[in-house]
């Protein structure tokens, strides 16, 4: 699809801005956040961290060692902070910083996208052979963590459905101010289209269209639920829908990856015309 490349642009965009809103709060208080200034510490070094990790990631600069750097950040905040109060993100409390760890894990495979500082420079400026040899290598490893990614993604989502239609999955833990997820306050029939569409994405089958209409559903979310309590979706509860939102979109127009089901269809159906000429011959 020729959307794809620029989707992927405005994932990333999306996702830095997302981002900053956590590194401004403790840094600033945005939006009546909480202050972290204890520097000594290391958890307070997350401020600065977010803050102008989100801004590169906003201007796609240095893209793939900062989407390193913030997955492994994102990595240690959910076993230290939310693993240990549950088992289940969407209980624990911890469902953002999982999305974001494995958005970030899968930017490092696909790079800035063509709206960004590090596009402009290897536009102007030639790439050495090392640096060409390493941006192979991980846009090759690509499709595997854009499955990955589906399979977390689609497995959290699916949750949402299963507490929806039959109270599973309680809420144990919640940024404060935050309010319920805005995908809990659906009407229950969107449950059993999260329990169906995240099935669908979580076997890469027919992965176009299911991502395309849970796009939608977490797009719902956001509009009707969230956006009403506060425009800023970091005190809204809705970063997690938005985070949602993108990357389901993006999927909608670049398909599964490797592991999935639509990947073996597609192999089969490639393979099936040579066969039956190998049986003709």
């Amino acid at each position: 699809m020729k959307l794809a490349p620029y989707l992927l642009s405005i994932l990333r965009i999306a996702a830095g801005l997302l981002f900053m809103q956590h590194g401004a709060e403790k840094l600033w208080g945005f939006a009546g956040g909480r202050l972290d200034h204890n520097f000594p510490q290391l958890h307070a070094l997350a401020g600065p961290i977010e803050l102008i990790g989100g801004l590169l990631l906003v201007m796609g600069l240095f893209t793939r060692t900062t989407a390193f750097i913030l997955c492994g950040e994102m990595a240690v905040a959910y076993f230290r902070t939310w693993a240990p109060r549950g088992f289940f993100p969407i209980s624990n409390g911890g469902e953002e910083a999982v999305l974001f760890c494995y958005v970030f894990l899968w930017l490092v495979t696909t790079g800035a996208g063509p709206w960004s500082v590090d596009a402009l420079i290897e536009k102007r400026h030639k790439v050495g052979y090392a640096l060409a040899a390493v941006k192979k290598t991980f846009s090759s490893w690509e499709p595997y963590a854009r499955s990955i990614t589906r399979a977390i993604l689609a497995f959290v989502f699916t949750l949402h459905g299963y507490r929806l239609v039959y109270g599973m999955f309680p809420q144990l833990a919640r940024r404060g101010g935050a309010g319920r997820m805005p995908l809990d306050e659906l009407p229950q029939f969107a449950g059993y289209i999260a329990i169906v569409g995240g099935a669908l994405l979580l076997l890469g089958l027919l992965t176009k269209v299911a991502s395309l209409v849970l796009a939608l559903q977490s797009l719902m979310a956001y509009v009707l639920i969230a956006a009403p309590r506060s425009p800023i979706p970091l005190r809204a509860g809705g970063n997690e829908v938005l985070l949602y939102f993108f990357v389901f979109l993006y999927l909608a127009a670049v398909g599964a990856g490797v592991w999935s089901f639509d990947f073996m269809i597609q192999k089969w159906r490639a393979a099936a015309p040579a066969s039956e000429l190998n049986q003709v011959g």
